[in-house]
């Protein structure tokens, strides 16, 4: 036997091991059945680069540092004047309905109820950014901006321009945003901001030999708060396409804005990030004014992701889903559901609940979208009614349920939203703001083609093959 005989064999062996190893770290971990069989599939069937997309996208990730409950609840303190106001309010029916689902949340995730809130829902970008450059060019004490995507670009520039100003006037102004999701930022644009006083932190940077354990794990919150008392929420990031839209059509998205004792709850989310990402703790009450607004509009504010024990915008989607009297409507760009997503929505159609999901006809990502249609005949057949909007690109996430719950912000209803990115959602208690988004949904649903299983039956067999292989790699992606 020559040496490279001998090599060869040592280095077969010496994968194997290390396959079989990575295995029982996947096993060990008690993921979702799904998602684990998914993951053992690509070590086994991908030589060398499925051993390489575990180490990148697979392990699971904790907060090396987690945050103590001792030291959330220095911030939480905080917030204990908008509480009060909140508990003082005879609560209307609506809330007192859906207490199940509030106290579910409040559980899960520490996310508070707040009453007292103004809410104003966008989905036209050019209308969204020009009110938050307006609120921006108003502000008087803070600025605190989260986004996924913050891009060099006629919008990127618009935003940084404003949060300069504010800066040299003596604003304190901070900014969080994600170091993969903002590759197109710009070095000479963070160096200008910094330059001027801003506040800037990436989120997870990806340094060696910190690269891999970080890569999947992905802020994907998009918030802006302004004085602690107007806050915003939603699916718009800071690029010109979500204003100017596509080549091929216009950005369809879903976004809030709201005064009142909600943003408390927004800003706790915010100063728990940036206590993360700097280990400094902002205990202040001036970023927790008392607010003068008064509504019957009550908001929990949820957070979740790889750090939290349980997933809790998954847990309320999936509560309000079941708990569903009269109809469902979703939209959704990523149609990725979990077991007890896809139970709870299939579920509800069997029961006669109107249930009726909205999904793009062309999507910026061809494998989810292929994975996406794989799910279509099931939940067709169990009596969902599925529309893909054509007029362009469909990014809202939402859900509207029974002109009472309304839930919108950064959250896909798939894998990586529910388990692996920070996220953050509104669950709006109103019936103003549930009938407002219904109308929002049947007015999309014209410009959107109905699928049926008729139209899914003339499928080549060969799609149906990609679209197969697509949603047996969907969990891992």
């Amino acid at each position: 036997m020559d040496l490279l005989q001998v090599l060869y064999y040592v280095l077969f062996a010496a994968y194997w091991i290390l396959v079989i190893s990575s295995v029982s770290v996947v096993l060990l971990e008690n993921k979702n059945p799904v998602r684990t069989t998914a993951w053992i599939l690509v070590l086994t069937t991908i030589p060398f680069l499925g051993l390489l997309f575990y180490i990148v996208f697979g392990r699971s990730y904790h907060r090396q540092s987690r945050l103590s409950r001792k030291t959330k609840a220095k911030i939480q303190i905080c917030m204990n004047p908008a509480i009060a106001r909140t508990e003082l309010v005879t609560h209307n029916k609506i809330v007192k309905k859906h207490a199940h689902l509030i106290k579910l949340l409040e559980t899960s995730s520490e996310a508070k109820l707040f009453a007292n809130n103004n809410v104003e829902i966008f989905t036209n970008g050019k209308k969204l950014f020009a009110d938050m450059i307006k609120d921006i060019e108003n502000a008087t004490n803070h600025i605190h901006a989260e986004y996924y995507i913050v891009e060099t670009d006629k919008t990127g520039n618009r935003f940084k321009d404003a949060l300069i100003k504010k800066a040299r006037e003596g604003v304190e102004v901070r900014l969080i945003y994600d170091d993969i999701g903002s590759w197109r930022l710009k070095y000479f644009t963070i160096k200008e901001m910094q330059d001027a006083g801003i506040k800037l932190q990436s989120f997870f940077k990806l340094r060696f030999p910190y690269f891999t354990n970080k890569l999947n794990y992905r802020n994907h919150r998009k918030i802006l708060i302004i004085d602690g008392k107007i806050g915003y929420l939603g699916g718009f990031n800071i690029a010109d396409r979500y204003t100017d839209g596509l080549d091929w059509g216009i950005w369809k998205d879903t976004h809030i804005r709201f005064e009142g004792d909600g943003v408390a709850g927004l800003q706790n989310i915010y100063l728990t990030d940036w206590l993360y990402v700097t280990q400094k703790l902002h205990q202040t009450p001036r970023f927790f004014p008392i607010s003068s607004c008064e509504s019957n509009t009550s908001i929990q504010v949820v957070g979740s992701g790889p750090d939290t024990d349980w997933q809790s915008i998954m847990q309320g989607f999936c509560y309000a889903i079941n708990d569903a009297k009269n109809y469902i409507y979703i939209q959704t760009p990523y149609f990725l559901p979990n077991e007890s997503i896809l139970t709870a929505i299939e579920s509800a159609a069997m029961r006669g609940i109107d249930v009726r999901l909205m999904i793009p006809f062309r999507s910026d990502s061809r494998i989810s979208y292929e994975a996406s249609l794989s799910y279509m005949a099931e939940i067709l057949s169990a009596g969902v009614k599925v529309f893909q909007y054509k007029k362009g690109f469909i990014h809202a996430k939402t859900i509207v349920i029974d002109d009472e719950v309304a839930i919108i912000g950064s959250a896909n209803m798939d894998f990586r939203s529910f388990e692996q990115n920070f996220e953050v959602s509104a669950f709006i208690y109103d019936e103003e703001k549930s009938v407002e988004l219904k109308k929002i949904f049947i007015v999309d649903e014209k410009s959107c083609r109905k699928l049926t299983l008729w139209k899914l039956s003339k499928t080549p067999r060969f799609r149906k093959v990609i679209r197969s292989i697509a949603r047996l790699f969907s969990p891992a992606l």
